[in-house]
């Protein structure tokens, strides 16, 4: 009996240690969970390719000018341009002014800034030249943020045809066809083919319309998540290089891209077969890519570059392969790599002018066309209607 008593007195007083214990958890839980919502959100933030940019000039020109890299990183964190950036600036002028190299206080950020410019900065410490190797980092990078702002300038206007013509067609379709076509019903007007045409097309979109744009959307989402698969996405490249007339334009920007960073590397120090191996992770276009890592798997058995390019000539323009094959022959490999880089940002402006310089005028044309088309086709029932009241 006693020993019924005692395990009746501690039941209440387990539970009440238990219920104790939960709200001291369920505190625990609260504040780690107000302590996640209130952390200050980090500062440092990827640099945006024009930011990069901008730190590389400045600290070359500071650098360059017999500023120390400490104080070069100080003055550049107190811009009001890198504001946001000021905290890892601070960081990295630390580290630098405690002895640490700069290109390995940025390996210590690798979502600051990519692993080949580093790899750069690191072969200009080690050579005594990093003020030129900054400078030179900072002018390649200028040069395609240039040519893409002139490529984009181009396609502004096409691109701006096209979505205010499809906008303005969509709404005569959507809410101005309706309109009349109840109009013309009241009146009991017969309505001509393209009218009947016309308002056959507003009514589809308008019951279809959003499974369109919900079929197009869910195929952009498809097409993402597919060529993240290797196969997928090789197939797809391969097909865009060979499009009849886009294909030499990315093929031009595929192969520019690779040109741009080889030339980098080897200026940098690199050898033809270790700047091949790093070049192929900063090509986009995944048929270049496994072309570029043919090449260097080619070039490290010891055969030599240009005849590896003339097995892919479907893949690099003939002038590329003729300059590498001079560039060998001379020994200025690395000034070859120049001029084609030279070369096809030429090209890819020519090409791009041609391509807008025929769009133009078919766009508009046809944006011209199908306007006249639908109002045509709203008038023509009143014109009618006009006369039979006359």
């Amino acid at each position: 009996m006693a020993r019924r008593k005692r395990f009746s007195t501690a039941g209440p007083a387990g539970s009440a240690a238990a219920v104790r214990q939960g709200k001291t958890t369920a505190s625990a839980d609260l504040g780690n969970l107000w302590a996640a919502l209130t952390k200050p959100r980090q500062t440092t933030e990827r640099f945006k390719p024009e930011e990069l940019t901008f730190i590389l000039s400045t600290l070359s020109t500071l650098v360059q000018n017999g500023v120390p890299l400490p104080r070069a990183l100080g003055t550049l964190g107190k811009e009001s341009a890198m504001a946001k950036h000021s905290e890892v600036l601070e960081t990295l002028r630390r580290k630098v002014e405690s002895g640490v190299p700069f290109s390995s206080a940025l390996s210590q950020f690798p979502h600051l800034c990519d692993r080949l410019t580093v790899n750069q900065i690191r072969l200009g410490e080690r050579s005594g030249t990093l003020g030129d190797t900054l400078k030179k980092l900072s002018g390649s990078r200028n040069k395609t943020a240039e040519l893409k702002q002139q490529v984009v300038k181009k396609l502004a206007y096409p691109g701006l045809l096209i979505v205010v013509g499809s906008g303005l067609i969509t709404f005569l379709l959507l809410y101005v066809v309706p309109v009349f076509e109840q109009t013309y019903s009241d009146a009991g007007v017969p309505l001509p083919f393209i009218t009947q045409v016309l308002i056959g097309v507003g009514a589809l979109a308008r019951r279809f319309g959003l499974v369109i744009v919900a079929t197009v959307v869910i195929s952009l989402v498809t097409i993402k998540q597919l060529r993240k698969r290797d196969d997928f996405a090789l197939r797809m490249d391969r097909a865009l290089i060979r499009m009849p007339m886009l294909g030499p334009w990315f093929r031009d920007m595929a192969v520019l891209q690779l040109m741009e960073v080889l030339q980098n590397l080897m200026e940098a120090g690199y050898t033809l077969a270790e700047a091949l191996r790093e070049t192929a992770d900063s090509v986009s276009n995944r048929a270049v890519k496994q072309g570029v890592h043919n090449l260097q798997r080619a070039v490290q058995r010891g055969e030599r570059f240009s005849l590896e390019l003339e097995r892919h000539e479907g893949m690099f323009p003939p002038i590329v392969n003729q300059l590498v094959i001079i560039g060998e022959s001379t020994g200025q490999l690395t000034r070859a790599t120049t001029d084609i880089c030279e070369y096809l940002r030429k090209e890819i402006e020519r090409k791009t002018s041609l391509m807008v310089g025929a769009l133009e005028p078919i766009l508009t044309i046809s944006l011209a066309m199908a306007i006249a088309v639908v109002l045509l086709a709203i008038y023509l029932p009143m014109f009618d209607m006009v006369n039979t009241i006359s």
